[in-house]
Parts: structure tokens; C-alpha cells; sequence
């Protein structure tokens, strides 16, 4: 892979990613805006869950609320530089550069456990 189209890979990540999560939340809100946070698009009933409460997300999602698609747009956007880290783990590994590889392995598994955490 050649430099040129290892920096097109990466920012092609990074744009995607960011203008999806701007989206998604620019959704969410403007949503909010017609319907309450808790309030449905598809006027289904009222499930409340915290704003910080990431594990109804899928309900959320489900029943168009817009706290779900504004979440949705949260995760999109940690998960960004996540996933330009693995790209790139993968491109220098197609390059045969054992160090970068290695180097990028480790930056991911960084990032995986402060995301996750060791619980």
C-alpha cells in the first residue's frame, strides 16, 4: 500500500465516521425537539431511560426515540478512531512492517480496554 493510499484510507475513515456521528446526532436532537427526548417518532409508547443509560440504546433505536438516535451518534463517534487504528493496523500488516503492526496492535488494545475496561 502505498503511502498516498494509506492517507486516503485513513481520512476517508475519519470523514465518514465523523460526518456520520454529526448526523446522526444533529438527527437526534432536532428530533427532541418534536417529541421530548422520551417521546417516540412513530408515537409508541414511553420507555424512559437516562440520557447516560447506553443499554436501552437498541429499544431506543427500535421505537425511533431520539435519545437512541443521538446515543447512536455517540458511539459512531468513539468508535471512529477505533476503527482508523485497526485500518491502519491492517494496512501495515499487508505491507509486511512487523514493528508498525505490532506498535498499532498495541495502541488498539489500549484503546479497547479504556473502553471497555477491565471489570
Amino acid at each position: 500500500m502505498t503511502p498516498e493510499r494509506f492517507r486516503t484510507l485513513v481520512s476517508g475513515i475519519l470523514i465518514v465516521g465523523v460526518t456520520l456521528a454529526a448526523t446522526l446526532m444533529v438527527i437526534g436532537f432536532a428530533a427532541s425537539l418534536l417529541v421530548g427526548w422520551q417521546g417516540s417518532l412513530t408515537g409508541a409508547g414511553n420507555g424512559a431511560s437516562g440520557l447516560a443509560d447506553f443499554s436501552a440504546m437498541g429499544r431506543s433505536l427500535v421505537a425511533l426515540r431520539p435519545v437512541g438516535i443521538a446515543q447512536l451518534g455517540l458511539v459512531v463517534l468513539l468508535a471512529t478512531p477505533v476503527l482508523r487504528v485497526a485500518a491502519s493496523c491492517v494496512a501495515f500488516a499487508l505491507e509486511g512492517d512487523r514493528l508498525y503492526t505490532g506498535l498499532t496492535l498495541a495502541v488498539l488494545a489500549i484503546l479497547v480496554v479504556s473502553i471497555f475496561g477491565l471489570r
